[in-house]
């Protein structure tokens, strides 16, 4: 493993611990500073030529978590007390995944692997979603078992679609590099 993966690994663990337990102890602002910041300096350690794709990448990931978490919380697989909308905690953990798939990332290796990409979603959501419920952060559906179940369906696509949305944007050379 290289240098750049394992400090793309433990960005993407500080970011989700960060957002999760900011949320669960009511510092809501804590993760997203965090996370936002940390992908500051992912964006900044691009070539200077892949900047902008990389940052298009990432905003499509957020708007993808927040149309995805959206309608995880109409739809009661997940909850957050009176919330009708993914809140930006939840929002920024999708770019911090997302950029953990480029050159150089921990999620890097299953640019070329599809279905490995769909199992290691399928698998880690609900485990990463679950946590997050044990922690305090979110409340998991009526049907505990029947939420991770969804969040693992909808995230067997997620993952792969990140490396689909990064080579539609231009930017598969460098992920595979």
């Amino acid at each position: 493993m290289t240098v750049g993966a394992i400090a793309s690994f433990a960005a993407l663990q500080l970011g989700w611990f960060a957002c999760v337990l900011g949320a669960a102890r009511g510092h809501a602002s804590l993760g997203p500073l965090v996370v936002v910041a940390a992908l500051a300096a992912h964006v900044r350690l691009r070539p200077s030529g892949a900047r902008a794709r990389e940052v298009a990448v990432l905003i499509s990931a957020a708007l993808l978590g927040f149309l995805v978490d959206t309608a995880f919380l109409r739809s009661g697989v997940i909850a957050f007390g009176e919330a009708l909308a993914s809140p930006a905690w939840l929002v920024v953990l999708w770019p911090n995944t997302a950029a953990a798939t480029a050159s150089g990332g921990s999620l890097v290796a299953l640019v070329r692997r599809p279905l490995l990409a769909a199992l290691v979603g399928a698998v880690a959501a609900p485990i990463a979603y679950d946590a997050g419920a044990r922690f305090g952060a979110l409340a998991l559906g009526e049907g505990r078992l029947r939420a991770l179940a969804i969040i693992g369906i909808v995230w067997a696509g997620v993952l792969p679609a990140f490396f689909m949305i990064r080579e539609r944007l231009g930017g598969a050379r460098e992920a595979s590099a």
